[in-house]
């Protein structure tokens, strides 16, 4: 009789360990894949009248993992939209010519294998298209970054805050 009740404790004992151990599909990561350098939005009016103004989020991290990442997107008010990945590469001050039309960072497309520990990378959500949102991302997600690297599966940001710089106007 004794036997079956330790038995019975036993079980429940490893029903109730493995209950609790039941993770969910997006990971908050203990060691940081990214480092967040600056979050900003930015309008660009176009020089031809009639044209639409649009307006752009940028996202610099630096990567800082061996892992490359795979696809990046990102869950903002707008729904889930998938991210351009570019390298990113600061212009000092005095190398920018027009200083109305000066960006900060120059840019150049990279896919997730050219992608290295301790390269700045520039984020950009791509409006358009139809991306469903898988069912691992909670609906209540807002201003997060989602990614995925070789094998692993979401990932998630958090950006707090996203400034708005000076107004693009193109000739």
């Amino acid at each position: 009789m004794k036997v079956r009740y330790v038995l019975c404790l036993l079980i429940c004992f490893c029903f109730l360990q493995g209950f609790g151990q039941v993770r969910s599909h997006v990971k908050k990561h203990k060691k940081p894949y990214l480092k967040l350098v600056e979050s900003f939005s930015r309008k660009t009016v176009p020089g031809m009248r009639g044209s639409p103004v649009s307006t752009n989020t940028y996202f610099i991290v630096v990567w800082a993992t061996k892992t490359y990442p795979e696809t990046f997107f990102w869950r903002g008010e707008n729904g889930w939209l998938p991210c351009n990945m570019f390298k990113a590469h600061k212009i000092p001050p005095e190398n920018r010519r027009n200083v109305q039309f000066a960006m900060e960072y120059s840019t150049e497309f990279v896919t997730g294998d050219q992608v290295h520990r301790g390269d700045t990378l520039q984020l950009s959500p791509i409006v358009g298209g139809k991306f469903p949102i898988p069912s691992e991302i909670p609906d209540s997600s807002r201003n997060d970054l989602y990614f995925k690297t070789g094998g692993s599966g979401w990932l998630k940001f958090h950006i707090d805050t996203i400034i708005k710089k000076h107004d693009l106007v193109m000739p």
